[in-house]
């Protein structure tokens, strides 16, 4: 892809996520300068505080004309504009804490938990914060890893990638598949959350590369195992596996031949071993470890 491409396919997804927005968080948000917005992290909303904007790894506060502090209404109104009036149909991300929209953005909220009788959170309400987190991509990031993940014997090593929040292992992933794709290997992505893909309307909204398959809004475990039985990939693709289930059918998937690459979080060798799959990087299934730190910038 060339530079300019992949300038107006950010932009494009910016833009697309602002639409989301009130018309007056909207244009303020598209008055900022290129040299932030090209940088843009994230966007926070709370209750009885300005919209806050972080950056290149500052944080801006943003003028409104009218009053700086978010209403509670107001905080309804983004909550319903980014859940398109539905919060019905976005119910099962919202359980877990944050939606994803299209382009691969994820927002967290944050507000009044509604629990059953068994204490499982089944709603939030009376939200009083969110936090849209710009998905983007990075072409190229993962070149330099590419060697380490194959065996010169046309093979893909299983990895993971390992990083805290916000240091850019959904972003490095993403280039992962993209490079692995184009050097001929058939990748299957399981993207839960869509957020590695971005899809909307049956299109990606990122470069996944030439040879790669994606199901999306699947859990992780069945999507793993269909994609074996169906799509006779090379290699794997997960993000933020962590539970016993995601390790089981990474097992199977090592068992029958297939690759794995997946993302996970934590932040040292002693975090992965005390993970669910711990157990594969003392047995060698797992080959290759690439942990992310934030300094100087995400994904080093």
């Amino acid at each position: 892809m060339k530079a300019g491409d992949e300038k107006r396919r950010a932009e494009r997804a910016l833009e697309n996520m602002i639409r989301r927005l009130p018309d007056d968080i909207g244009r303020t948000l598209r008055m900022m300068p290129e040299s932030m917005s090209s940088k843009l992290e994230e966007i926070r909303f709370r209750t009885g505080r300005p919209v806050m904007v972080y950056a290149g790894g500052k944080e801006y506060e943003m003028y409104r004309s009218d009053n700086q502090k978010l209403t509670p209404e107001e905080m309804e109104k983004i909550f319903s504009l980014l859940v398109h009036h539905s919060a019905y149909s976005y119910q099962e991300d919202i359980r877990s804490g944050f939606i994803t929209l299209d382009g691969g953005h994820r927002v967290g909220i944050c507000g009044r938990a509604v629990t059953d009788g068994s204490g499982r959170i089944v709603n939030i309400k009376n939200i009083t914060s969110i936090n849209i987190r710009r998905g983007r991509e990075v072409i190229g990031i993962s070149d330099g890893l590419v060697p380490y993940l194959t065996d010169g014997k046309g093979r893909v090593r299983n990895a993971l990638i390992v990083s805290p929040p916000k240091c850019g292992k959904t972003t490095v992933l993403r280039d992962v598949i993209r490079n692995l794709s184009n050097r001929g290997f058939k990748v299957g992505v399981c993207d839960e959350r869509c957020e590695i893909a971005g899809a909307a309307g049956g299109r990606y909204g990122f470069d996944l590369g030439m040879r790669t398959d994606v199901i999306d809004s699947c859990p992780k475990d069945a999507g793993i195992l269909m994609m074996i039985r169906s799509m006779s990939p090379d290699v794997i693709a997960a993000d933020e596996i962590g539970t016993q289930s995601d390790a089981q059918a990474i097992e199977r998937a090592c068992v029958s031949g297939v690759s794995v690459i997946a993302a996970m979080h934590g932040d040292s060798f002693e975090d992965v071993l005390r993970s669910s799959v711990g157990s594969f990087v003392r047995r060698g299934i797992i080959q290759r470890l690439i942990f992310l730190t934030d300094r100087p910038t995400p994904g080093t």
